[in-house]
This record gives structure tokens, C-alpha cells and sequence, in this order.
């Protein structure tokens, strides 16, 4: 199997997004846990500041992928060079937490450096995210739905990596650290083997190879209304990315298993990743029955209905249905916006939209998400206690707004069948 392209674009898909969870799950407990515990006792406003970097990465990448990967060099070379990158800057990151977590924590000291470090791999996370999209567009055929397949292995790896990092391993400490710089450099040599993907862009304007013509798709009230709710939601789903885990542990969301060990909210987390899995595998089949406004619909329903249960505390209903909704409307919002963005761009600058998409997706709105999401969690908390339902309200209220929005406002385009 892994002999095939589908395979081996479908094995890089795991280690990707193996490496990346191993990363961003366990992280924001072990940041904010106190020192005593063995975290690195850090206020919410500092793991704002590290996730923002993130979205730095997501301002930077329009400008670089483009000319990269379509004007002077082939894509699998590039994902290879940054994640060897990525490599040395996360284990750097990892000895780095190694020195100051625990009772040597000092987040005034730590936080900086991290800073840094962190930015270095968010940019090639963001570099590399895109890319994997570019090189499976453009070696899988479009008939079939096989890209949502390959797609689909990129979750089962974040699934996996939820378990080894909240079961296997101790998720506060640099342990998945250690294990994101490991994946990123077992990948970094696998990239190697990746399908031949030579640049389109040759003798192009570096205009178009960076994406700039893509700015004429603004011109489409559609498509503006599509960029404004994907720029609503991902701001608002901040509070999800960072403080849900928390948020878990305050209500006591474990689950004993005796002399197996607890099921942290890492690894019960990983129900949203089992239910977006179940989306992908479910798309070829939606999109030859449904419009895709319907399903992108369905998507942020799941959103505001994620949100509600998490503004009502229901542990039940936030484990049984609301977790599973975040990856229901990550596949049939935020999956289902490459697809759009990748249908509506030429063939030859499809590199450039979708650093367009990742840019809506990731940049400035998510920034200011990471921003918000810890200030107020901070105007919230009194010593180490928390009123949550004050911290939900704010998204909840966001993504009804994002839903009434996209409903009442967005028009799809026809496809190339329709119109003709």
C-alpha cells in the first residue's frame, strides 16, 4: 500500500499531524499547570503569547510557500528541508522546557525563549500544513474522492498521537516535545520519497506565484462571506484550543481504568478527531448528493452546539456530543473551505490560494483569538478558580453569529459541470 502514491501521501499525512498533535494537545495543560505539579506555571496571557505563534506563521507563510513550492522548487523537497528544520528548533524547545519546568519553573525567565523557539517551528508547521494539501491535489486523481481519504489518515495519526501523549506518556512534562522534534525528523527523511512535485510557476510573475491574483476572489460577495466566517470562527475557536483541556479537568472529566493508567482529557479529546474522521470518510458521498452550502451549514451548526454545551457544563452532553462536534464542523467548515478555495483557483496557482486559505484560516483573526481567549479567561479567574460559563459565553454568541451569517448571506458558485 505505502508503495503507492495515495499510500505514501497518506503516511505522510500521519506523521504530520502525529508530530503537530504531539505538540498542541498536551501543551497548554502542561504550560498552565503549576509548578509543583511539574508544568511551568504559566498565566493565561503566556499561553496566548506561544499559541499566537501560530498565527504568525499563518501571516508569514502567503509570502514564502508560493514562491517556493510553485516557482523554484519541487514541493516534497521543501517539506523535507522544514522539517529538518522543524527538528532542531523543537528539540531545542524541549530541553529548553527540560531546564525550567518542575521546581525550577520561572515563566518570566522561560516564556521568551520558548517564544521564540515555538515561532521557528509554527512557521514550518503553517509552510508544511499547506503544502501537504498542494502535493496531494496535484498527484491523486480528483474522481473518487481519494484526496478525503488521504486526508482522513492525517486524523487518525492526530488521534493516535492524543493517546500516546495522554496515556502512554506523561503529558506534563517535555515529553511530547521530544516526540513532535522525533516525528518531524523521521518525516523530514520520508519526505524524500514523496511524488516527484515539480514547480508550475516558471517564467510567472511573482505577483501570481505568491497568491496575489487570488485577492480577486474578494470581488465575489460569496467568497467574502466565506473568508469573514472562516476568520469569525477560527478566532473564536481559541477558547477551545487552548483552555478546553483545563476546562475538562476542572469538571473532572477522567476516566479510571484502574491498573491501566486514567484517560486524561487528552486522550477523551480525541473524540472529536474519531468523529471528523467519520466526516472525511463521509464527503465523496455528501458531495455528489448535497451542495456544499448544506454541508458547510452542518458544519457550523455543530460549532454553536459544541460551545452551547460547553456554556452549560453538561459533562455528559460535552463528552457524548459536544467534543465530537468540534471535529464535525472542523471537517464540514474548515476541510470543505480548501476544497471550495482549491475548485474555484487556477491550476497553476492553487499553491498560492491555498496559502490564502491557510493565511483566513490561521493569521491576524486568530492572533487577536489568542489574544481574547486569554484575557478573558484572566478577567475570569480568581486565584486558581475559573467561571467557565462567563469564558463559553463569548464564543457561543460568536458562532451564532457566524452561522446566521453564512446562511443568509452566501450563494454558492456553480461548478464547471453546472455551468456548462
Amino acid at each position: 500500500m505505502f508503495g503507492s502514491v495515495p499510500g505514501r501521501l497518506a503516511a505522510m499525512m500521519f506523521l504530520q499531524y502525529f508530530g503537530l498533535a504531539g505538540l498542541i494537545v498536551p501543551l497548554t495543560r502542561y504550560l498552565q499547570t503549576v509548578a509543583g505539579a511539574g508544568g511551568l506555571d504559566f498565566k493565561p496571557t503566556h499561553v496566548g503569547y506561544i499559541y499566537a505563534t501560530f498565527c504568525v506563521g499563518a501571516i508569514v507563510t502567503p509570502m514564502v510557500v508560493g514562491l517556493l513550492a510553485d516557482r523554484w522548487f519541487a514541493v516534497e523537497k521543501v517539506i523535507a528541508v522544514t522539517h529538518a528544520v522543524m527538528a532542531a528548533l523543537m528539540g531545542g524547545a524541549a530541553v529548553w522546557c527540560d531546564t525550567y519546568d518542575g521546581t525550577t519553573a520561572n515563566p518570566d525567565d522561560a516564556v521568551w525563549p520558548l517564544f521564540w523557539l515555538v515561532l521557528g517551528y509554527a512557521i514550518g508547521t503553517q509552510i508544511t500544513l499547506t503544502l501537504t494539501v498542494v502535493i496531494s491535489f496535484r498527484n491523486l486523481p480528483g474522481e473518487g474522492g481519494t484526496f478525503w481519504y488521504v486526508r482522513l489518515v492525517g486524523t487518525v495519526g492526530w488521534v493516535v498521537a492524543g493517546i500516546v501523549t495522554g496515556w502512554v506518556m506523561n503529558p506534563i512534562s517535555p515529553q511530547p516535545l521530544y516526540l513532535s522534534a522525533i516525528t518531524s525528523g523521521v518525516l523530514a527523511v520520508f519526505a524524500l520519497a514523496l511524488p516527484h512535485t515539480p514547480p508550475k510557476g516558471h517564467g510567472r510573475p511573482i505577483r501570481e506565484v505568491i497568491g496575489l491574483p487570488a485577492i480577486k476572489m474578494f470581488r465575489d460577495r460569496s467568497f467574502v462571506v466565506f473568508a469573514g466566517v472562516l476568520l469569525l470562527c477560527n478566532l473564536m475557536n481559541q477558547f477551545y484550543g487552548l483552555f478546553v483541556s483545563p476546562y475538562l479537568k476542572d469538571l473532572g472529566v477522567e476516566v479510571d481504568l484502574g491498573a491501566y493508567g486514567q484517560l486524561s482529557p487528552e486522550v477523551i479529546m480525541t473524540l472529536a478527531q474519531v468523529c471528523e474522521i467519520g466526516c472525511m470518510a463521509a464527503t465523496p458521498f455528501l458531495l455528489r448528493r448535497f451542495k456544499l452550502k448544506h454541508l458547510m451549514l452542518v458544519g457550523l451548526v455543530g460549532l454553536v452546539l459544541r460551545n452551547a454545551l460547553l456554556y452549560a457544563a453538561n459533562v455528559p452532553g460535552i463528552v457524548a456530543v459536544g467534543l465530537p462536534m468540534h471535529g464535525w464542523g472542523y471537517a464540514f467548515y474548515g476541510l470543505l473551505g480548501s476544497y471550495f478555495v482549491d475548485r474555484e483557483a487556477p491550476p497553476h496557482l492553487r499553491a498560492g490560494a491555498q496559502s490564502l486559505v491557510t493565511f483566513l484560516g490561521s493569521g491576524p483573526a486568530v492572533l487577536v483569538g489568542n489574544f481574547l481567549a486569554g484575557n478573558v479567561v484572566q478577567a475570569n479567574r480568581v486565584g486558581t478558580a475559573t467561571n467557565w460559563s462567563a469564558v463559553w459565553l463569548v464564543p457561543l454568541v460568536g458562532y451564532v453569529v457566524a452561522l446566521v451569517v453564512f446562511a443568509v448571506l452566501f450563494r454558492e458558485p456553480p461548478t464547471s459541470e453546472e455551468k456548462e
